[in-house]
């Protein structure tokens, strides 16, 4: 591999070796480049990986970030299958955030209770939005560089357009995703501004009746001479009867406006 590494232009083996280097297509004199990142879990975090591989005018290479150095694939078909291995990986791990956006919308229609939704939900959305990023970047590297190795004989069109229609539909199950999330916030929003509208309906009926009954207390209660009622026997039960009358009044007032909104 001495070859390689003496044509290799030191900034392209710096891209080459790094393990978060997004997706790129590069063209030189004498060798070519692709690097295509993809997403591979979710286990701890969206882990990415990116696959590099150089191409000259004797054989395909592959680098290795584990042994740190290149193999020799020989020829394209083994840089189809571990792009379409990788490929794979990725279509399951959409298939299980569906699952999982699929759990949390049966949650919400079933009004089952959901403290740690909004967490759930950003996380999902943060992974979701950057694999949606790094699949639209690869599907456009991709592109280019199977438009580039078109000509060439022993190039396996059929199966890098099929790498890359892979990848296209799990873009577009990414994108499906996002706007079933934005469905799922805006009915758990909705729910919630219901809930607290009711809340906030029973306060304003509790207030309606009790703050008018306050202020006739609080007057009747004032340590003056003069008030109504004062020195009549019975009087406080005079008052406790007119209280009664108008809480009584007023909440009927209240729940008869409430069944018409």
């Amino acid at each position: 591999m001495k070859h390689l590494y003496e044509q290799l232009d030191r900034f392209h083996l710096l891209d080459i070796k790094n393990a978060l280097h997004p997706s790129m297509f590069v063209e030189e004199a004498t060798y070519d480049i692709l690097i295509l990142a993809l997403p591979t879990s979710r286990d701890e975090g969206l882990k990415i990986d990116s696959y590099a591989f150089v191409f000259d005018d004797t054989s395909c290479y592959w680098y290795d970030k584990n042994a740190q150095e290149f193999v020799d694939f020989g020829s394209m078909e083994k840089v189809y299958e571990l792009l379409n291995e990788k490929t794979n990986i990725t279509m399951k791990m959409l298939a299980s955030l569906h699952e999982s956006i699929d759990w949390m919308e049966e949650q919400l229609y079933e009004n089952a209770h959901m403290g740690s939704f909004m967490r759930y939900w950003l996380n999902t959305k943060k992974d979701l939005s950057r694999i949606n990023r790094l699949l639209t970047l690869g599907v456009e590297v991709l592109e280019n560089f199977i438009q580039t190795y078109l000509k060439e004989e022993d190039f396996l069109a059929i199966h890098f357009k099929d790498v890359h229609e892979h990848l296209s539909r799990t873009n577009r199950s990414s994108l499906l995703a996002i706007d079933k999330l934005t469905n799922l916030y805006n009915f758990y929003t909705s729910r919630n501004n219901e809930r607290m509208n009711k809340t906030i309906y029973l306060l304003t009926i509790f207030s309606g009746i009790f703050l008018p009954l306050n202020l006739i207390v609080g007057y009747f209660g004032m340590n003056t001479q003069g008030l109504p009622f004062d020195g009549i026997p019975y009087g406080s039960t005079i008052v406790a009867f007119l209280l009664g009358s108008c809480a009584t009044l007023m909440a009927g007032v209240i729940l008869y406006f409430g069944k018409k909104v």
